[in-house]
């Protein structure tokens, strides 16, 4: 039995964590749904007691499932939102209507799940905090939840659900140690959350394979799809100083053209949200959530849409591009991938063209490391190298050679603190600092500002 809450993650994480594993460590045969189906099971099968939307996607999936998140409760849903990984607290990874849950309940869950858990062979972290997630939002009576896949999509704890709406955002190369070397084999594993006759909400890719993929999963189980860059246009807009969305159906538009041929035609408008999330890549994530909400008005008719879109303008998700200081600049963006690097320095031009960029620069080492830190290097002025306590954490001495290799100059901070300590120290007002390369960093940037400036965004 644990008391406190340290105890209770000490027991979740004396299991396997394959997120702090090596993929060349683990055996091929370890991954399958065995585990997580007989944990749910011993449990009453928690997760089918409400209706759930699963997002899986390589970039863009926490963002859609904070928005969507958001947008129901807005709606006046009482909504369950689990995600992964956390920046500062395990309580953030399973949040009910914006809260997180207390440690009280975690250690309460914890205690139920001793009994059960002890029981199986190989059972992982990960599993255990589905399950919990999967308890808790039914005893929380939630009316709907939005569930984020870990890794992949196929073999993901997550991956029991029997949800209402299948939401695939956009898939580029990640974890290709596990999930494969091809977008193809990318794409099968995240199309693998598809199920026989639920509706996808396909999302904007990147690489035309992946919608092949998604569309020939959808088709052999009779799910009605919607690829979002064939159905929707959208644009980019200043309202009051706010960023905003404009969105509309492509049928529409035709529509439209037909009234200027004299044809007829009903009041047509374009759909305005306020974005939450700044980068021209939430323009396409913001796409998703409108196509996934028009979808699940099909199963609650009562949603109200722009209830629902006001909330998506109130989003909070911390570390996607997010500006931690305006007057001496800091931002923070998990970006750990080449796509998601190519989008970050679409921002910072956007946004930030006319500063003195320096980047606070880390990742695990089993990223594409000279190919993130080439395509930042045109951007910045410098890096400053560092590392997260992650085990996979790449050497700050070899991103240095990266860095001095593709022609920019950087110094080496071998922790967080060391780094953080450098931009505090800056004195030049006209630099921007830009915190990425792994969530943990970012995360990690973000606590040190937060701990000094006695900020508290997570009650």
């Amino acid at each position: 039995m644990v008391t406190t809450i340290d105890e209770a993650l000490d027991y979740i994480y004396a299991h396997i964590d394959y997120s702090m594993t090596h993929a060349k460590d683990i055996a091929n045969d370890v991954f399958s749904l065995n585990a997580i189906r007989s944990l749910a099971e011993k449990l009453g099968n928690p997760q089918n007691s409400y209706p759930v939307i699963h997002v899986a996607g390589t970039k863009g999936k926490g963002s859609v499932c904070a928005m969507l998140a958001s947008a129901l409760q807005a709606a006046g849903f009482k909504t369950g939102l689990y995600t992964s990984p956390h920046l500062i607290r395990f309580n953030e990874r399973i949040m009910v209507n914006g809260k997180m849950i207390s440690d009280d309940e975690i250690i309460g869950l914890t205690n139920r799940f001793m009994e059960p858990v002890n029981s199986m062979d190989h059972v992982s972290s990960f599993e255990i905090m589905t399950a919990m997630a999967f308890a808790y939002f039914k005893e929380q009576k939630v009316d709907i939840a939005v569930v984020e896949t870990g890794l992949g999509g196929r073999l993901d704890a997550t991956n029991i659900v029997d949800p209402i709406l299948s939401v695939i955002t956009s898939i580029s190369y990640d974890h290709t140690g596990f999930l494969g070397n091809t977008i193809e084999q990318i794409a099968a594993e995240k199309a693998g959350i598809i199920k026989p006759h639920v509706p996808v909400i396909c999302g904007c890719q990147p690489y035309p394979e992946a919608v092949k993929i998604i569309k020939k999963f959808a088709d052999k189980n009779n799910s009605p799809w919607i690829n979002v860059s064939e159905r929707y246009r959208f644009i980019n807009k200043r309202e009051n100083h706010k960023e905003c969305m404009l969105i509309w159906r492509v049928e529409d538009q035709k529509l439209m053209e037909n009234r200027c041929s004299g044809k007829n035609f009903s009041n047509w408008e374009p759909v305005c949200i306020p974005l939450p999330l700044r980068g021209m890549h939430q323009l396409q994530n913001t796409a998703a959530v409108y196509a996934a909400l028009n979808k699940v008005r099909s199963v609650f008719p009562n949603l109200n849409i722009r209830k629902a879109l006001e909330g998506v303008g109130n989003t909070f998700w911390p570390c996607r591009f997010e500006l931690l200081d305006e007057n001496k600049l800091l931002l923070v963006d998990g970006a750990h991938n080449i796509d998601s690097v190519r989008k970050l320095c679409m921002a910072l031009d956007r946004y930030y063209g006319t500063k003195n960029i320096v980047c606070i620069f880390g990742a695990s080492e089993d990223k594409e490391l000279e190919p993130m830190i080439a395509e930042l290097a045109p951007h910045v002025e410098r890096f400053i190298m560092t590392r997260s306590t992650h085990p996979r954490a790449a050497d700050p001495k070899i991103l240095s050679s990266i860095s001095s290799h593709v022609g920019r100059d950087n110094v080496i901070a071998d922790t967080l603190e060391e780094a953080y300590a450098m931009y505090a120290a800056d004195p030049d007002e006209d630099s921007c600092y830009i915190v990425t390369g792994s969530l943990f960093v970012a995360g990690g940037i973000r606590e040190l500002y937060m701990h000094e400036h006695s900020v508290k965004y997570f009650d």
